[in-house]
C-alpha cells in the first residue's frame, strides 16, 4: 500500500469526522475559494465532506448552489432552511444540502450576521458564549468526515466558537501585509482560546496563495511567513494567482476544459498535504 493511501485510509476510517476551520482574520485570504475547492477534491477521494458556510456574505453557498445547479442543470435548487435557523433551533442535523456525491453544504443566509447578538441573548457567562456552535456541530461528525467552517475574516464570536469547535485549523494567506498579520492575529487568538477552553486543537498548516506568482513581493511575504511561522508550518503547495479560481464564483465548480483541470491539478496536491497533515498529527 503507497503512503498517500494510508494517509487516506487513516481519514476515512475514523470513529468520528474531523472539523477543520479554515481562518485568517483578513478578508480577501482566499479562504473560502481553498474551503470549498478542498471540499470537492476530499469528495472525489471518497471523502463525505461538509462544508459550513459560517459567513454571512454567503459566498461558499452562492458557489456551491451553483456547482450543484452546473452538475444537475434539470433540478431547481431550493433552501428551506440556513444555519441561522439551525442555532436558533438548536439542532443542525436536517440542514445539510448534497451538492455532489460526497459533497455537502450547510447553507448560510444574509441573517447568520444576527449571529453574535444571539450568542449574547443566550449565554450566560463569558465563556458559554463561545460553546454556541460546538453542541450543534458534534452530531454532524458521526455523519461526516470531514467537516470545514468557513468563517468571515473579523468575527470574534464567530471565529471563537469554530475554533472551540475545531479538532484543527487551517490558516490561508494571501501573500500581502495586512493577510500576514492577520495570520500572526489569529493564531495569538488561537492560542488564547487553546488556554481558555483546553483544547485539543493544532494548527494543520500555512496555505498560501499568491497575488502574482513572479511578484517580488510575493516572495519577499513567503519568505516573511517562513520567518515568522517555521518553515515546516507553510504548505509546500502554493496557490498561484489563477484567474479561473473567482470564475467558479460565477459558474460554480466545473473540471471540463484545461483551465480547469489546472486548478483542480493544484488543488489535489494541496488536498494530498493536508491529508498527510492531518495523518502526521494524529501519528506523531
Amino acid at each position: 500500500m503507497e503512503l498517500k493511501d494510508i494517509f487516506l485510509n487513516n481519514l476515512l476510517n475514523r470513529k468520528k469526522g474531523l472539523v477543520i476551520t479554515v481562518g485568517n482574520y483578513k478578508g480577501g485570504a482566499g479562504k473560502t475559494s481553498n474551503s470549498i475547492l478542498i471540499a470537492y477534491q476530499l469528495s472525489k477521494l471518497g471523502v463525505s465532506t461538509l462544508v459550513v458556510d459560517l459567513d454571512p456574505q454567503t459566498n461558499a453557498t452562492k458557489a456551491l448552489l451553483l456547482t450543484k445547479s452546473a452538475n444537475d442543470p434539470d433540478n431547481i435548487n431550493t433552501v428551506d432552511k440556513t444555519i441561522m435557523y439551525g442555532v436558533a433551533s438548536k439542532d443542525f442535523r436536517d440542514l445539510p444540502v448534497k451538492i455532489l456525491s460526497n459533497l455537502y453544504l450547510l447553507p448560510s443566509f444574509t441573517d447568520f450576521q444576527d449571529f453574535p447578538k444571539y450568542v449574547y441573548q443566550h449565554a450566560n457567562t463569558t465563556y458559554d458564549e463561545a460553546l454556541i456552535l460546538r453542541p450543534l456541530i458534534e452530531p454532524l461528525k458521526d455523519t461526516f468526515d470531514v467537516i470545514l467552517l468557513d468563517v468571515p475574516p473579523m468575527s470574534k464570536e464567530v471565529t471563537e466558537n469554530a475554533v472551540v469547535a475545531s479538532d484543527y485549523t487551517l490558516i490561508s494567506f494571501q501573500t500581502q501585509e495586512r493577510s500576514l498579520t492577520g495570520a500572526e492575529n489569529y493564531i495569538s487568538d488561537l492560542l488564547k482560546y487553546k488556554d481558555a477552553y483546553m483544547l485539543d486543537i493544532d494548527i494543520l498548516g500555512i496555505l498560501p496563495v499568491l497575488q502574482n506568482k513572479n511578484g517580488s513581493v510575493d516572495k519577499a511575504m513567503l519568505d516573511a511567513a517562513k520567518s515568522a511561522f517555521g518553515w515546516d508550518l507553510i504548505f509546500k503547495t502554493v496557490i498561484p494567482h489563477m484567474e479561473r479560481i473567482k470564475r467558479f464564483d460565477i459558474t460554480g465548480i466545473t473540471d471540463r476544459d484545461r483551465f480547469d483541470k489546472k486548478v483542480m491539478e493544484k488543488y489535489k496536491s494541496v488536498t494530498g498535504e493536508l491529508i498527510q497533515r492531518i495523518y502526521e498529527s494524529e501519528n506523531d
